[in-house]
């Protein structure tokens, strides 16, 4: 049984961590307009920790959008199309993706290493801004992780 809700966890990563995330978001919101209204006190912090978590969960989003097959792609094409050619501009989109995210993790490495070695933190909370940055390079790395399992399936579907 135990294995079974690690299996599902894993297959459902993004969407269990985005909905801690959304719900951490909208708590910080919620706190922050109850001490705007009854103390006349803004939390402003909350603010950073809410954008920081828009990122993750935009990265989080991207990857279970690959996940289930419903990211962007030429669907105006693929539906006048034969199946062979539409397997193909399948394929040369979810080729197209991982060329996009691959670039994207390997340059946002660089900025994230950048950012721990001159140790940049955060304005509000003083913090190290590489734990903000992180997202992207981890979220690329999980949406190219999607983008391979997705092209797994096509081959296994087939033409």
């Amino acid at each position: 049984m135990k294995k079974n809700k690690i299996t599902w966890f894993v297959s459902n990563f993004e969407e269990v961590t985005g909905a801690i995330l959304l719900l951490l978001m909208a708590s910080l919101a919620f706190l922050n307009v109850l001490t705007r209204y009854f103390i006349k006190y803004s939390l402003a912090f909350t603010e950073e920790l809410e954008v920081a978590s828009m990122v993750w969960l935009t990265m989080l989003g991207t990857a279970a959008a690959f996940k289930r097959g419903s990211h962007l792609k030429f669907v105006f094409l693929e539906s006048r199309v034969n199946e062979k050619t539409r397997f193909i501009l399948s394929l040369f989109s979810l080729v197209l993706g991982f060329i996009l995210f691959s670039a994207i993790a390997f340059l946002s490495y660089y900025h994230l290493r950048d950012l721990i070695e001159l140790n940049v933190t955060t304005e509000a909370l003083d913090i190290p801004e590489s734990i903000y940055v992180m997202a992207v390079p981890l979220g690329s790395i999980l949406i190219n992780i999607r983008i391979i399992q997705l092209i797994r399936k096509l081959f296994r579907e087939g033409v």
